[in-house]
């Protein structure tokens, strides 16, 4: 009988690539704390941002994987 390691029968899931808001700000050049500020208002407007309203969680860091459509929301967020 013959028996495998832990590691060796664990799935190998790479976590998804994420985008930060210091990344998207460096980007557009935008102030850190400015852009918190627009994405919290664009957070309560869930019929204009559903993705952003959704994926958002008070008192964690704003980040998104990377091309999902809350990126996008919180891009369009920061420059409208």
């Amino acid at each position: 009988m013959s028996t495998k390691p832990i590691a060796a029968t664990k799935p190998s899931t790479n976590p998804p690539e994420t985008v930060t808001l210091k990344a998207i700000c460096a980007e557009l050049k935008i102030d850190p704390r400015l852009a918190r500020e627009k994405l919290r208002i664009a957070a309560r407007e869930a019929k204009k941002f559903p993705e952003l309203a959704k994926t958002h969680k008070p008192r964690l860091a704003w980040e998104w994987p990377k091309g999902s459509e809350a990126e996008k929301q919180a891009r369009a967020a920061l420059l409208a």
